[in-house]
């Protein structure tokens, strides 16, 4: 087994953080100092190309401007001056990185005065940030603009404007030239107008290991004009000198990485407001240590599957329940967290990697329906995936009961270690004492993900003939035949564990999506935190800064970092997976905007007839294979906030999709046959008071 992280083809050349003094050089632009709008050429320009110093920025030479560089080195401080408002701002971005010996041929570099510190002083300490390559393939860009409006921007409702000449934003694949489809909007989570920053999110998952561009133009503000452009980006655009070295040690890869990309795509310099590039993390560094521990947990537990014992056997009354036991195991699993506790990180090797430390015992509970009592057979295996920061009892509900009887399948389930009730102390700890320890919350989830993948070969193994599921002589289990199925978490998370899953090739995600940062602040779950968050923190641009750090660490632990895996490029000698995605519109939980980003990803179709188009995702007659999303409307709840805030809680459609009987008889042809079938009457609509009041 591999205990090193492959290094692919670095990005072609890298820009030094600190800048090197070279051979005098300049670059001839089509600019002038007014900034005009003009084509830009480059002439001998390289990443790392300098100039001799001098005393001005540049001169006029035959109609052209010679933008002149920094002749001397430049170290680059803690705070980038190009979006003044905040030292992290704009995000992401190359500032905040250094050329290393990694997939990427960078590392995020962050210094401890980068991120905020929260009132009690306590540093936002950048430890793991700092060891990925690159920034969240699933992330938003930020930026901030005093009294900007989003007069003319594209919007959620509009995303194929992204693509229009005239379109207001851009962000670039940097190889290709590529616009990534993306909306804009204001965080209107924030109260006050004056903390509200701008937000560029794409709806398509980046690809690893790949360098973007950012370009921002002709906004205005509320009053209609144009909004200020900063002082250390009016230097480099209009190549103008600066006293401040933030600005100068930019210049060089502004010049040969930055406008040239831009100005190719339509982005004339002058007319731009803020740009600036970054890159994403590569899938070796992203994925890795997850990688490497489920390889580690087959090859410990072998065939038969993790050791166990029954801790429990309860048999009910068919007469007043639709389950006739219900068996709870304890399996002992390979360890590769710190602790056997919450508020714990994965082990980390000199290499990087976790390695085991030892084992812990984990409770599965496996429910067999009175319909296998009666007749027994071997049957489907339903491995399920409860929600936020529950527990493994949620399987009893008494829908997902009543289901396993009618379908004859027997369920699995285990928590989410990382985001059970257990972890709950420690994930408001993070919030409110010390968000540099964040990092806790999706490394104990991928011991979560491990815990999952040995429940399900222990039903696949011994188990599958142990007495406690041996009725008349013949087991219900059949080791062959089982699936997946989470709503909330359990889709979100349960994403993640699907795309990794060494087993299964289907799974139904209810009310889910990618990413945590988008959901977020559309969720009415996420108020609590949100309110510990700012007792700690006066502006709510912090608490912006800090959810999009939150994403560089948590893309591996939840379906975000998980959306190429997923079918597009699975691991090797993983299995492609079809996902069906059921989700509510309204839903005050889980956006239903996170849900559409996570079809896209997953090259899922509506079914016709659709209850609504979805952009970037195209509608097939029923009776097709491979991935769909399925969404219901509720005549009786109002129309989905257009904004980043949640949709009224007293009208959450969360519940209703599961316990629709038309998404049931859906999910089990989708799980038994692979077939997406239609079974609403029309288009699915129903009334939430009816079905989940």
């Amino acid at each position: 087994m591999t205990r090193s992280l492959a290094r692919s083809a670095p990005l072609p050349t890298p820009t030094p953080r600190r800048w090197l003094a070279a051979t005098g050089c300049a670059l001839v632009l089509a600019c002038g100092s007014s900034g005009s709008d003009s084509a830009t050429e480059t002439t001998n320009a390289t990443t790392d190309a300098t100039a001799t110093e001098t005393d001005t920025a540049g001169t006029e030479t035959e109609g052209a401007f010679v933008c002149a560089l920094p002749g001397s080195a430049v170290e680059l401080s803690a705070c980038n001056p190009l979006d003044p408002s905040r030292c992290a701002l704009p995000f992401p971005s190359r500032f905040h990185m250094r050329p290393a010996d990694t997939p990427t041929g960078w590392q995020l570099a962050f210094a401890d005065a980068t991120l905020p510190a929260n009132k009690s002083g306590t540093p936002f300490r950048p430890t793991y940030l700092n060891e990925k390559d690159g920034f969240s393939t699933i992330g938003a860009m930020l930026a901030y603009f005093p009294d900007v409006a989003l007069t003319g921007v594209v919007g959620h409702q509009n995303i194929a404007d992204y693509q229009a000449d005239d379109v207001k934003t851009v962000i670039l694949h940097a190889e290709t030239g590529a616009r990534v489809p993306h909306f804009v909007e204001l965080d209107r989570s924030a109260a006050k107008a004056g903390e509200r920053v701008l937000i560029l999110q794409p709806v398509e998952p980046l690809e690893h290991g790949a360098r973007y561009v950012v370009g921002i133009r002709d906004l205005v503000t509320d009053a209609g004009d144009p909004v200020a452009v900063s002082p250390g980006f009016s230097a480099l655009r209009d190549c103008q000198p600066s006293e401040d070295a933030d600005v100068e040690g930019q210049r060089a890869r502004y010049e040969a990485d930055v406008f040239p990309a831009l100005e190719a795509a339509g982005f004339g310099r002058g007319a731009l407001q803020l740009a600036w590039d970054f890159v994403t993390v590569s899938r070796e560094t992203s994925l890795s240590r997850l990688e490497w521990m489920r390889d580690d947990l087959l090859a410990a537990i072998g065939p038969g599957g993790p050791a166990y014992e029954i801790a429990s056997v309860e048999d009910h009354d068919c007469a007043a329940s639709p389950i006739a036991r219900t068996i709870i195991v304890d399996m002992t699993v390979p360890r590769y967290t710190e602790e056997d506790a919450p508020n714990t990180l994965l082990t980390r090797g000199d290499d990087g990697l976790p390695y085991r430390n030892g084992e812990t015992t984990v409770e599965a509970m496996i429910r067999v329906p009175c319909s296998l009592v009666a007749a027994p057979k071997p049957s489907r295996v339903l491995q399920y995936g409860h929600g936020l920061l529950g527990s493994y009892d949620e399987a009893k509900t008494g829908y997902l009961s009543q289901m396993a009887d009618d379908f004859g399948w027997v369920i699995l389930a285990t928590s989410w270690t990382g985001m059970k009730e257990q972890d709950l102390p420690a994930v408001l700890n993070v919030m409110s004492t010390d968000a540099s320890r964040f990092p806790i919350i999706p490394e104990r989830s991928h011991q979560g993900f491990i815990e999952a993948m040995a429940a399900l070969r222990m039903v696949q193994g011994d188990l599958a003939s142990d007495p406690s599921v041996t009725f008349d002589g013949v087991s219900v289990i059949d080791p062959e035949t089982f699936s997946y199925y989470g709503n909330s978490q359990g889709a979100i998370l349960g994403g993640a564990y699907l795309a990794a899953s060494p087993d299964h090739t289907r799974g139904v995600l209810g009310v889910g999506g990618a990413s945590f940062r988008l959901i977020l602040t559309r969720s009415a779950d996420f108020t609590p935190f949100f309110d510990l968050l700012k007792q700690q923190y006066d502006d709510h641009r912090d608490i912006a800064l800090l959810i999009e750090a939150f994403q560089v660490t948590w893309d591996p632990g939840e379906t975000g970092g998980h959306l190429w895996e997923m079918n597009r490029a699975p691991s090797p000698g993983i299995p492609a997976k079809d996902v069906l995605m059921q989700v509510g519109i309204g839903d005050a939980q889980v956006s239903t905007l996170a849900a559409h980003i996570t079809a896209r990803a997953f090259g899922a179709s509506t079914i016709a007839p659709q209850t609504r188009p979805i952009w970037g995702v195209s509608e097939r007659e029923p009776g097709f294979s491979g991935s769909a999303i399925v969404e219901w409307r509720y005549t009786d709840v109002p129309d989905e906030p257009v904004t980043n805030t949640p949709p009224e809680k007293l009208t959450d459609t969360h519940e209703c999709p599961r316990r629709e009987a038309a998404a049931q008889a859906q999910l089990r042809e989708f799980l038994e046959q692979g077939v997406i079938t239609q079974h609403c009457d029309g288009a699915c609509e129903g009334v939430r008071a009816e079905t989940c009041p």
